[in-house]
């Protein structure tokens, strides 16, 4: 067990704990996923049979990483640790048990995703008969989900009820399950049935779970439930680090666990990741909340490292001039952009930075965008594919009728829809009984037709590599996009081969029939998660939310609009509860630097149209050391523009020009005539610096 012998002594106090529940109160940056893979490995060395250990944690990515490790460190066998995130570890209970609920389920149920959800949430108010003007989708999505996972009490209003009802009636009449039911389902059956309960209770003989944190109360029931008669519960965690109060994370249940388990505590503070300016700055920061189960000190062995810089700008504008300043000096010294990020508290104050960057050529990707599983030719692809494979998924049906178009309206789909309700039959069945215009009928039986005939081409397959060039062949997907030949379309049709490697990976992950590697796919894409993405691997600098970047790291990081109000937020002032996690986000954002971290804010700011002056966030004096700072309180920089004397431009209206000089705000500019020399702010968008 060489790999013992890389671990300090605080991760191998955790790693070769005796039995019993134990709770590692994990810092950042100290060896949290080392110090989980270690522990199982120990077990599985020590004699634990590996099926008899299930751990659980928040990703795909993260899953296959730690059970890649831990095949490393013991060899093979190691394959059959039960490794999942809670909802795959959910999917496979209610893959094995779902029909002992009284709701109708089988075990081929579908899982869907949250765009899934709403579009089922949009189809019942319009089926109820309300005005769908009326509603939120994504808002009436989000509270049935509140409900559901025992976060809200009741509905406010009786319309929002019957809403609910309707949904849940709809995803049980379909064999549908949402994420959210993945485990409330499986609490379920682990709660009121004593048999399933003693099934899993008896099935492992540990249980472990990575970014504790991060549960929610569900998840925690289910943990306490499975680890009730062993006690070997084994959670790793940083309290701290507790940003995701708004997707359900309950933040007391580190409480809960060692008060429920009377856990001992390990707490892991050696960081590995960052220089000691930084780390005395988070830590000085996160003491000033009161609420704290576990306290620490991180510190680290790569000595004090450079002060922290602080900036105040005069405007909004400036402050991205500052940024582009300082990243164009790192790339100077030798950094890579890869190796900077830009982070603020909200998407929408992304848009400055953008322009900056686009200004100055400087590559820059917005980190966390929209999740390829989530693109819609991707939901179309795979809808076709579930259709085929299970004709009666009706949901599906309907997303995909009409795409190519093949003139079928939407009243000739709720006629269809109608009939197969007054048959109680699939609407894919109902095509052959349904009486509808000449053309309607004439194109649904053909769209009946081409199912078929792929579905028998599917039948004659081995290999999920095979799916893609037939479907996008019959279907008539592919001839579409082509046809639109615009530069979206050329992206869209690269998604669709990028489906193509998706499945052809499938293949050397999963084994059995075709239509059980099938299934395994279709489970594992529906899993996936905007948590899931890979930063990509070009050089680019990361502009991203705290959120999206957190477990990441950056040798450099601007930590920018820092201004109360924004950071912490309006919102966030009014309650002590949401000021602490607001604070615990900042010490994540302080906490993703290795060596070199920046805090901006700026005095006025245009913000809704209107300009607001800026006070600095609470945040910064709350960190603020007392040790020289690389840049004075307030820094009325003049230097910090990103246009120059002697810069070529290109602009809109005027073509290419030289500025002549800067002066504030505005740029003077020579054009050739017969524009002339024009005085321009040089923020404008229309201005482009290009080379000479």
């Amino acid at each position: 067990m060489n790999w013992l012998a890389t671990l300090n002594e605080s991760q191998l106090k955790a790693v070769i704990h005796p039995s019993g529940p134990l709770f590692v109160v994990a810092g950042a940056g100290t060896g949290k996923t080392r110090t989980l893979t270690a522990r199982i490995a120990y077990l599985i060395m020590e004699g634990v049979n590996p099926k008899r250990i299930l751990a659980v944690t928040f990703t795909n990515k993260a899953a296959r990483e730690m059970k890649q490790r831990v095949i490393d460190m013991t060899g093979p066998h190691a394959m059959d640790v039960w490794l999942y995130t809670f909802h795959a570890f959910g999917l496979q209970i209610l893959r094995r048990h779902i029909q002992e609920l009284p709701y109708g389920y089988k075990p081929s149920f579908t899982v869907i995703d949250e765009e899934d959800g709403r579009k089922i949430v949009s189809d019942v108010v319009k089926s109820l008969g309300f005005d769908i003007k009326m509603f939120s989708v994504k808002a009436l999505k989000g509270l049935i989900s509140l409900f559901k996972c025992e976060r809200m009490e009741e509905f406010e209003r009786s319309d929002e009820e019957k809403i609910y009802k309707g949904y849940q009636q709809y995803l049980r009449e379909n064999q549908l399950v949402d994420f959210d039911d993945l485990l409330i389902y499986t609490h379920e059956l682990l709660d009121s049935y004593p048999h399933i309960k003693a099934k899993y209770q008896t099935a492992f003989d540990h249980v472990l779970v990575d970014e504790f944190q991060d549960t929610d109360l569900i998840q925690y029931k289910i943990l306490k439930i499975l680890g009730d008669l062993h006690k070997n519960v084994f959670v790793v965690g940083d309290p701290d680090q507790s940003i995701y109060g708004f997707r359900g994370a309950n933040y007391n249940n580190s409480r809960y666990f060692i008060r429920d388990f009377k856990a001992e505590e390990v707490i892991l503070d050696k960081n590995y990741r960052s220089t000691n300016y930084i780390l005395q700055a988070a830590n000085k920061l996160i003491a000033n909340n009161l609420n704290r189960p576990s306290q620490k000190n991180l510190e680290s062995d790569l000595g004090l490292g450079n002060p922290i810089t602080y900036h105040t700008a005069q405007s909004d504008y400036q402050e991205t001039f500052y940024v582009i300043n300082e990243i164009n000096k790192l790339i100077q010294q030798g950094y890579n952009y890869d190796d900077i990020a830009i982070l603020y508290r909200n998407n929408a104050l992304s848009r400055l930075f953008e322009d900056a960057m686009i200004k100055e050529g400087i590559p820059y990707i917005i980190y966390g965008g929209i999740s390829f599983y989530e693109r819609k030719e991707i939901k179309d692809a795979l809808a076709y594919i579930r259709l085929i494979n299970d004709h009666n998924q009706d949901f599906y049906f309907k997303r995909i009728v009409n795409v190519p178009k093949r003139s079928i309206g939407l009243k000739s789909i709720q006629v269809l829809e109608e009939k197969a309700q007054t048959l109680g039959i699939s609407m894919f069945d109902a095509i052959d009984y349904v009486d509808l215009r000449s053309q309607a009928k004439s194109s649904l039986l053909e769209f009946k037709k081409m199912i078929i005939e792929t579905k028998e081409a599917f039948d004659g397959m081995e290999d999920l590599y095979q799916i893609m060039p037939v479907l996008m062949q019959k279907t008539g997907y592919m001839a579409m996009l082509k046809t639109e030949d615009t530069e979206i379309a050329e992206d869209r049709i690269d998604n669709l081969k990028e489906l193509q490697s998706v499945f052809t990976r499938g293949d050397i992950y999963y084994e059995g029939t075709f239509y059980e590697k099938l299934n395994q796919q279709l489970d594992q894409i529906a899993l996936y998660s905007d948590l899931d993405q890979d930063v990509t691997e070009e050089n680019h600098v990361k502009l991203a939310t705290y959120h999206q970047v957190k477990g990441l790291e950056f040798r450099a990081v601007f930590m920018v609009v820092l201004e109360e109000g924004i950071f912490p937020s309006d919102r966030a002032l009014m309650s002590t509860y949401e000021l602490e996690e607001e604070r615990r986000v900042a010490y994540v954002g302080i906490t993703r630097a290795q060596e070199k971290l920046y805090m901006t804010h700026s005095e006025r700011r245009m913000v809704y149209g209107q300009i607001r002056l800026g006070y600095p966030s609470r945040f910064i004096k709350e960190s603020r050391l007392s040790t020289p700072q690389k840049q004075p309180d307030v820094v009325y920089d003049q230097t910090s523009h990103i246009l120059k004397t002697g810069d070529h431009v290109e602009h809109q209206v005027f073509g290419r020009g030289v500025v002549v000089s800067v002066d504030g705000e505005i740029a003077k500019i020579a054009f050739a005539m017969p524009h002339g020399i024009k005085q321009i702010l040089e923020s404008h968008p229309s201005i482009k610096k290009v080379k000479k």
